[in-house]
């Protein structure tokens, strides 16, 4: 059961309007953490808006009757008495809004509830919960009415990507135009907010507002591959590719959406989704000639290669021979250097593609640094047999392996304090191809409270001929076992103790 709200606790709405900065733009950093923050028991480490997000965009399924149902009769329950108010937090706080909003939207149109009681509700859920899934309800329900009665609670609450997507459908139930607001909301998030609200404005006929999208719109930090083709298709990205002198910023942004279309990767829209793919790589790698200058450049220039050598041998030789030309070595060692995280991952990526080993960069940053994930990812990639003892010999010495290995529990590693457990996320699967080695690591993650931690522990055992495990593992593994809390891991433990397969 949920906590209920206390005197003193905020509610999300006052939570976020602390956060607002005096020039009313975005979110300060303290504000992603919500009041609720500490009653949530997911057990998987969701970003800010990325169930809801992975839900809309991935999940095909429908909503659960049973759970519309009851969410419904308490609804109407609180419409009609006040005194059933919290009972529709209880059930509201316990449910996944975003999979049932559409048929609780759906029943409260054809109902004949009162329209002021059902507004005055979802306005009080909005602004005076502290739990999201309430909030959202709240918001959700305010949909149904003219957003020019709320817009500035709508705005408010979208600004943190929690609810972003539920005031952005909101927002658009409006007699005046909703599009202004849209795209203010847009360039105040990064994440999946971003995502579907340039997902919104895909129809927009606003020159302004569709160069936006192509130029930077398209940008988040889930993955571009997800606005990319919006951007190629609302932005014009060939058409604008077949003006003379494009200027330095739509070539940036060029090089980018090329890329993000021609990944393999990923559950979104590609190049084959693009008519005029072809066009505009072709159109791009005839700028790249005499304008290719930074690592930007080779990054989209390289892929679009690799995209080439499949479905387009025409273009394969003037990519080869831009990618051949002698600065972007230099180019790359000297971003190496930069103190700006996206310049020095363009060059390490860089470097990666050209055969430059970047393993001793990497040690000296996570001497400086040791709680970066991504670091220690790159450096036991590249590590050899003459190189992992010291990469891990770094990792035994710089991460807290007490701190880490306190005892088991169900945890997500979600919060500053599992900064260490989530190096081990990246560490971890690598040993696995080097037995024996890192046995202080894989001890540590194996009395983890964070159940990633000890699954990855079990599989890198795995991986290892018994013959190689250290002298103490085996009673870690027993000890382990008997501590351990999740009935799925203890499986995987038992299995591995008596030579099974992990899954058997």
């Amino acid at each position: 059961m949920f906590a209920k709200r206390r005197k003193a606790d905020p509610s999300v709405y006052e939570h976020l309007r602390a956060h607002a900065p005096v020039d009313g733009s975005g979110l300060s950093a303290d504000a992603e953490t919500l009041p609720d923050s500490g009653d949530l028991r997911d057990g998987v480490p969701w970003a800010v808006g990325a169930r809801d997000g992975v839900l809309t965009h991935h999940w095909a399924g429908s909503a659960d009757p049973d759970e519309v149902e009851r969410l419904h009769s308490a609804i109407v329950a609180a419409v009609k008495s006040r005194r059933a108010y919290d009972a529709l937090l209880e059930v509201a706080i316990e449910v996944r809004t975003v999979s049932l909003v559409d048929e609780i939207q759906r029943r409260l149109r054809s109902s004949e509830l009162d329209q002021e009681a059902v507004y005055r509700l979802g306005h009080r859920l909005a602004v005076t919960s502290r739990h999201r899934e309430p909030v959202k309800l709240g918001i959700a329900i305010l949909g149904l009415f003219d957003a020019d009665h709320h817009r500035d609670e709508l705005m408010t609450l979208g600004r943190h990507e929690e609810f972003t997507l539920f005031a952005a459908v909101a927002l658009a139930n409006r007699a005046t135009d909703a599009e202004p607001d849209l795209w203010e909301l847009a360039r105040q998030v990064a994440g999946w907010g971003r995502i579907h609200l340039v997902e919104r404005l895909a129809d927009s006929t606003k020159p302004e507002i569709r160069d936006w999208i192509l130029r930077a719109g398209f940008r988040n930090d889930v993955a571009d591959g997800y606005l990319a083709t919006i951007a190629a298709e609302v932005g014009d990205l060939a058409g604008r590719l077949a003006e003379a002198g494009p200027d330095d910023e739509l070539l940036h942004a060029a090089a980018d959406i090329l890329r993000a279309l021609c990944s393999d990767h990923g559950p979104f829209d590609g190049m084959a989704d693009y008519a005029d793919g072809r066009r505009a790589a072709e159109l791009f790698l005839g700028h790249m000639t005499t304008r290719a200058q930074d690592l930007r450049h080779y990054l989209a220039v390289h892929d679009v290669h690799r995209y080439a050598e499949r479905e387009w041998p025409a273009l394969v030789p003037v990519a080869a021979e831009i990618l051949a030309r002698p600065q972007w070595p230099e180019l790359a060692r000297r971003g190496l250097a930069s103190t700006q995280a996206d310049e020095f991952h363009r060059a390490d990526r860089v470097c990666d593609t050209l055969g430059i080993s970047t393993l001793r960069v990497h040690m000296e940053r996570l001497r400086a640094e040791p709680y970066d994930p991504f670091g220690w990812f790159a450096a036991t990639r590249q590590a050899d047999a003459s190189t992992i003892d010291e990469v891990v010999g770094l990792a035994v010495e710089t991460l807290p392996l007490a701190q880490i290995g306190t005892g088991p529990a169900d945890g997500d590693g979600v919060g500053e304090m599992y900064a260490p457990h989530r190096c081990l996320d990246h560490l971890l699967p690598t040993l696995g191809d080097w037995p024996g080695r890192g046995w202080p690591l894989v001890a540590a993650a194996l009395a983890s409270p964070v159940t990633r931690n000890r699954n990855q522990s079990i599989r890198t055992l795995a991986a290892w001929d018994r013959s190689s495990w250290p002298a103490q593992a085996a009673e870690a593994l027993d000890t382990a076992l008997a501590r351990e809390p999740v009935a799925e891991v203890r499986d995987r433990m038992r299995n591995l103790a008596n030579g099974r397969p992990l899954e058997d």
